[in-house]
């Protein structure tokens, strides 16, 4: 009779403490620093306090160009600008001015909850205020380049300031429900809408926004006329690939779609680094000179190659003298 009562009780208990954990991951996930091999580029760029609407402040960290224009980086969830400085290095490198800022759910001080745009947008759009406001860059153009969350912000940014010449989006979500549902079932392993549903249902409760009410597709149409480039990876552990199908038909089919086989999340500047590079610089170029889109729109694939054993070769040619 007791353990009747017990083991149910006690079962209630852990699914509300796990559901607690969830919910903070989701709300305040780690922060790793994240660089991927590159120089951290912090001590070389400057930090700027920018403000925003409410009086608060973003920290954000500038690094001068050579008068070729400016590239606003949004980082992903669960990271902060660091990350940001492997597509910062070579954008700067070729010439542009790079800004990157930490979204307020991801500094470490005074943070806010993740809730997939809400606070993000205001984030977003006060950096690119800040940089249009430099004097420096005074009639130059300007454009933005997301990973993940910072991808989808970058969209809905782009949507609601049709100065900025270019996007760049890389693993972002097309929709933040599903997003949400996706990353339940491909990174948790947890049933998707059921999780979601309660994720979406707490978030509410201690931020006072739905975090999965965000259609970046909705936005995305207004994009028909500007060069954005979608990228993805096939095997993305959080996001299925029909995120970027989704965003790449909003914004008119015109300009490329590179799916990258066999990489996972955010995973094709590691994977395929030179090639990475050359086509996001090729295609920043033409609009970044007011000179239209600077690749072939249409969709593409790129296969991951894995790095043969050193031994492969002698393996094989052993295995097939045993046969001989």
């Amino acid at each position: 009779m007791i353990a009747a009562i017990l083991i149910p009780a006690l079962l209630l208990i852990l699914a509300l403490a796990v559901g607690v954990a969830v919910t903070r991951l989701v709300l305040y996930p780690v922060l790793p620093s994240d660089l991927g091999g590159v120089e951290d580029l912090d001590a070389r760029a400057h930090l700027v306090r920018i403000p925003l609407p409410d009086g608060d402040a973003l920290d954000g960290w500038h690094l001068p160009g050579e008068g070729r224009g400016a590239l606003l980086l949004l980082h992903g969830f669960g990271r902060h600008h660091d990350r940001m400085w492997r597509y910062g290095g070579f954008l700067n490198r070729a010439g542009y001015d790079v800004l990157a800022a930490d979204f307020r759910s991801s500094r470490r001080r005074g943070r806010k909850p993740t809730t997939l745009g809400h606070h993000e947008i205001v984030d977003a759009q006060a950096a690119l205020d800040w940089l249009r406001a430099l004097p420096s860059l005074a009639g130059q153009p300007i454009a933005v380049l997301g990973e993940s969350l910072g991808g989808s912000m970058a969209v809905l940014l782009a949507a609601r300031n049709p100065a900025l010449a270019a996007v760049v989006v890389d693993g972002a979500f097309a929709n933040a429900g599903l997003a949400l549902e996706d990353s339940c079932e491909r990174w948790a392993g947890l049933p998707g809408r059921p999780t979601a549903a309660f994720l979406r249902w707490v978030g509410r409760r201690l931020t006072g926004h739905d975090p999965g009410s965000l259609d970046v597709t909705s936005a995305a149409a207004a994009l028909a006329e500007r060069p954005v480039m979608v990228i993805h990876a096939s095997a993305d552990d959080r996001l299925s690939p029909a995120h970027a199908t989704a965003l790449w038909h909003a914004v008119g089919e015109r300009g490329p779609l590179w799916f990258i086989h066999g990489a996972g999340h955010n995973e094709g500047w590691r994977r395929h680094r030179g090639l990475y590079e050359e086509l996001v610089l090729t295609f920043l170029a033409h609009p970044m000179r007011g000179e239209g889109p600077g690749l072939p729109g249409g969709p593409r694939a790129t296969a991951v190659t894995q790095p043969r054993h050193p031994w492969a070769r002698l393996r094989q040619a052993l295995s097939g003298l045993g046969r001989a």
